[in-house]
């Protein structure tokens, strides 16, 4: 069992008093289905610095977190509410536009980065990029309504067919919308040219339990 927090001993002239620290976690009850998700407290973390990690506004950080009565006072260990404009983590079904090869599918998840922001990971069954014209790689994309569009080469294993994946990190000024498309499509890593996305899906598409 890992100790949360202690009671320190402190010397003042000849006696000694205790100076209380929490022993338990503070913990939600639970959070808005509408929530990024929780995030557990760190040595050092403060309201403003975990607000500015994810992108939202202190106030609404701090009010949506009622069971910390003073945001002054954080400790290692309590769990906040994370408000946001889509839950986490969510999956999306990539489902084929057009006639592609049997067994063509994939799935975009959606998470908190390692860096703390917003991360959109691919995982799909595809056939070799030439199957779909003179192209060698596949890219994975998400385009954000009002911001724009971020992506990332796909990577093959070895089977046949191939699991191709790839994770997106999206800037710190960019925050994931609901209705954000996702897709894969093949491009030419000679010439540039990108084909017709193969694999198409919208977020949030659900969670992933």
């Amino acid at each position: 069992m890992k100790l949360l927090a202690y009671i320190a001993g402190k010397c003042v002239g000849r006696g000694t008093i205790k100076v209380p620290y929490r022993l338990t976690q503070r913990v939600p009850l639970n959070c808005p289905p509408a929530f990024l998700g929780r995030y557990t407290v760190l040595p050092g973390d403060t309201f403003f610095a975990i607000a500015q990690m994810f992108r939202v506004r202190i106030e609404a950080l701090a009010v949506n977190n009622p069971h910390i009565a003073d945001p002054n006072r954080l400790f290692p260990g309590d769990v906040l509410c994370v408000p946001g404009f889509i839950a986490y983590p969510s999956c999306t079904l990539l489902r084929p536009r057009g006639r592609v090869p049997f067994g063509t599918g994939g799935v975009a998840f959606v998470n908190f980065g390692p860096r703390g922001g917003q991360a959109v990971s691919f995982l799909a069954t595809l056939p070799q990029p030439a199957v779909f014209g003179n192209y060698d790689k596949y890219s994975g994309e998400i385009f954000i309504p009002g911001i724009g569009g971020f992506g990332n080469q796909l990577f093959a294993t070895p089977e046949v067919p191939p699991t191709w994946s790839s994770r997106v990190e999206l800037p710190t000024v960019a925050s994931i919308m609901p209705n954000s498309s996702v897709a894969i499509r093949p491009f030419n890593s000679v010439t540039g040219a990108s084909g017709e996305a193969i694999l198409e899906g919208f977020i949030p598409g659900g969670s992933c339990q």
